[in-house]
C-alpha cells in the first residue's frame, strides 16, 4: 500500500502499541530525540520537552485510525509525522473518544489533537488551532431505500450526531424538528443505521462516502457551514511558539508537494485540487503564523 510506504520513511518514527477494545491506551513512543533535537524544541510549550503529544480518535478514517498492523495511520496521522519532523520533535500518539480530546488538551494533558476537527469560534474560546488542513463538507447519510431526500425530511426523524463534533453543533441549529441521538465515534452510529435505530447520520464527506462505497446506503444530502473555516490541529491556548513552528511547517508543506503527496495517498474518494486552492487561497490570507488566524 502507497500510503503505508510514504509513513514507513518519514523521518520520525514511532511503534504502537494496543490494548484491545480499550480506548485511550494506544500510544507512541519513539527512542531518544537526542540533545540537538532537545535543544531545537526545547522554546516549544510542551508536556514534555521535545516531544508532541498528540490525541486522535481511532475510527476518524482516513484521517486517523488504527490499521491492521496496529499502528496508527491516516492523512492526519501522516502529516503530523511530517511536521514534528520539520520543526525538531517526537510524536507520541494516543486515542481518546471524540468529545473527550479538545478537554483534554485545554487543561495541558496532550499538546495537539487532530481528526479532522473544525475549527470553530465556539471551540476557539477554550483551545486554538494552526493554519487549516483541510475543507469538507457534512453528509446525511441514509439506507439505500430511504425517502430522505432533502432537510424538510428529516423533521420528526433520528438523526445520529458524533458527541462535540462539528456536524453535531450543525444539526442542533438547523434540524431542530428532529430528535438527535449522541454517540461517541462514527462506528456505532454507522451500526445504529444500519439496525434501523436512527433514520439517517451525520458523516463528515470522506467517512460517508467510505459507507456509501461499501454498504448499502446513499447520500442524501450535503451541507457546507457558512461560517467554515475548515478542519486544523487542535493546540493549547498558551502554545504560541509551537503553534507558529507548526503554521511554518504547513506553509512549507503546502509549497514543496508534500501536502499533495499525503492527501492524495490517504484521501481518495476526492481530488486535491478542492485542497489546494482552499488552502493556498486561505495561507495567503493570512501570512502571519500568529493566532488567530
Amino acid at each position: 500500500m502507497r500510503g503505508k510506504k510514504l509513513f514507513s520513511t518519514m523521518a520520525v518514527l514511532f511503534t504502537v502499541s494496543l490494548v484491545a477494545g480499550c480506548a485511550g491506551q494506544s500510544s507512541a513512543s519513539p527512542e531518544g530525540g537526542g540533545t540537538e533535537t532537545d535543544a531545537a524544541s526545547a522554546e516549544y510549550e510542551t508536556v514534555r520537552p521535545g516531544v508532541i503529544q498528540l490525541l486522535v480518535n481511532s475510527d476518524a478514517a482516513p484521517f486517523a485510525s488504527v490499521g491492521d498492523d496496529d499502528e496508527f495511520e491516516g492523512f492526519d496521522v501522516a502529516l503530523l509525522t511530517e511536521v514534528a519532523d520539520r520543526i525538531g520533535v517526537d510524536l507520541e500518539i494516543r486515542t481518546q473518544e471524540f468529545d473527550t480530546i479538545l478537554p483534554t488538551v485545554a487543561i495541558g494533558q496532550a499538546d495537539a489533537a487532530a481528526s479532522s476537527i473544525a475549527d470553530t469560534e465556539e471551540r476557539r474560546q477554550t483551545v486554538t488551532f494552526s493554519l487549516p488542513t483541510y475543507t469538507g463538507v457534512m453528509s446525511i447519510t441514509v439506507p439505500g431505500d430511504s425517502d430522505i431526500e432533502e432537510a424538510d425530511d428529516l423533521a420528526g426523524m433520528k438523526i445520529g450526531v458524533k458527541s462535540a463534533s462539528r456536524n453535531a453543533e450543525y444539526a442542533e441549529q438547523y434540524f431542530t424538528e428532529s430528535e438527535l441521538i449522541y454517540f461517541p465515534a462514527e462506528a456505532p452510529m454507522f451500526n445504529a443505521l444500519q439496525a434501523g435505530s436512527i433514520d439517517a447520520a451525520f458523516f463528515d464527506g470522506q467517512a460517508a462516502d467510505k459507507y456509501v462505497n461499501q454498504y448499502d446506503v446513499k447520500i442524501a444530502f450535503s451541507a457546507v457551514n457558512d461560517d467554515n473555516i475548515g478542519a486544523a490541529i487542535v493546540l493549547r491556548q498558551e502554545a504560541d511558539e509551537l503553534r507558529a513552528a507548526i503554521n511554518g511547517a504547513l506553509r512549507e508543506i503546502l509549497d514543496d508537494g508534500t501536502y499533495e503527496e499525503i492527501f492524495t495517498t490517504w484521501v481518495t474518494t476526492e481530488p486535491v485540487e478542492r485542497q489546494l486552492d482552499f488552502l493556498t487561497g486561505y495561507y495567503a490570507e493570512h501570512p502571519e503564523d500568529t493566532y488567530p488566524n
